[in-house]
């Protein structure tokens, strides 16, 4: 068995070695953010919940997952930080991160293994290339506490083909 002898930690400059110095970590990767409208945001609850409830149906083994619910918390949360900002409600765009786009994905995967509601789905598909094709043309700015918020006072989002998603 080889062991490895404690080095320390060393720079490389182009003037030379500086000896314990630690090297410089590289930046955190940027967390990407896209506006949604209220409408969109009660589409996006719609369809998390579809999906739970033809999982808990076709699956009652998996047993009760609170994930969906505790995002869907959390991006009321960011809605009511967004609607402090903006007076008005048509104009609010609640911020959702890149990563929250998974559980779409996850959701239409869901109504359509487990046979969900087919409008359900496409309403998912169809929000969920909406939020890919207004992804990187919003810039978000983290205010005190952590909570994500857009700028009121930014530019709005270029607009993009697909309309509004409708209430159901």
């Amino acid at each position: 068995m080889f062991f490895r002898k404690n080095q320390r930690p060393v720079t490389r400059t182009p003037h030379g070695t500086v000896y314990g110095t630690l090297p410089q970590r590289p930046e955190p990767p940027r967390v990407e953010y896209i506006g949604m409208t209220l409408a969109e945001m009660e589409t996006f609850e719609r369809i998390l919940l579809h999906a739970e409830e033809c999982t808990r149906k076709a699956r009652p083994d998996l047993g009760y997952s609170r994930s969906s619910t505790d995002l869907i918390g959390r991006l009321y949360q960011s809605a009511g930080a967004a609607s402090v900002t903006q007076s008005d409600p048509g104009r609010v765009r609640i911020p959702v991160q890149k990563g929250d786009f998974m559980w779409l994905e996850f959701a239409i995967r869901d109504i359509e293994m487990y046979r969900g509601n087919p409008q359900t789905a496409r309403d998912a598909r169809q929000l969920l290339n909406r939020c890919n094709a207004l992804l990187g043309q919003q810039r978000a700015v983290i205010h005190a506490g952590g909570t994500p918020m857009f700028d009121p006072d930014a530019p709005g989002p270029v607009s993009v083909d697909a309309p509004e998603l409708p209430i159901h």
